[in-house]
């Protein structure tokens, strides 16, 4: 007579592919970039700040930050500081020019918003610039 109290090795493998199957088509995808967007202004809105505390600390620094569509530098006559790239699918806008410079007084030569835009899901991310004061406000 057979003993019937354990599996055989291919049921237990056919019963561990099946599961395996129906828990990946369960699980939601992750999504790689979770916070990349909320890093990129972080980031962004420092690197702003730092330009306007520069240029009021030295008038004759000038500081700028160039806005291209995928990237950005900050610049001191010239001069390249910091370059940064955003991932593919990200771009960056700005309503005022292509880029960004304050007086030794911390008012901005020309106040406006940026945008940085994930083009796979449209979501949207703003930075606003305030006339005068050159304050930096992070949109929600």
């Amino acid at each position: 007579m057979r003993n019937n109290d354990g599996l055989t090795l291919i049921e237990l493998i056919v019963t561990l592919t099946i599961m395996s199957l129906l828990l990946a088509i369960a699980v939601p995808r992750v999504d790689l970039n979770f916070g990349y967007m909320e890093k990129m202004i972080n980031e962004f809105a420092m690197d702003v700040r730092n330009v306007q505390m520069e240029n009021m600390k030295i008038p004759s620094a000038g500081y700028e930050i160039k806005i291209y569509s995928n990237k950005y530098y900050v610049r001191k006559n010239m001069n390249i500081e910091k370059t940064v790239n955003f991932k593919d699918g990200y771009t960056i806008y700005y309503n005022n020019g292509d880029s960004i410079s304050f007086t030794y007084d911390g008012e901005p030569k020309k106040a406006g918003t940026f945008t940085i835009t994930d083009t796979r899901t449209s979501k949207i991310k703003q930075v606003s610039i305030v006339p005068v004061t050159g304050r930096t406000i992070i949109l929600e």
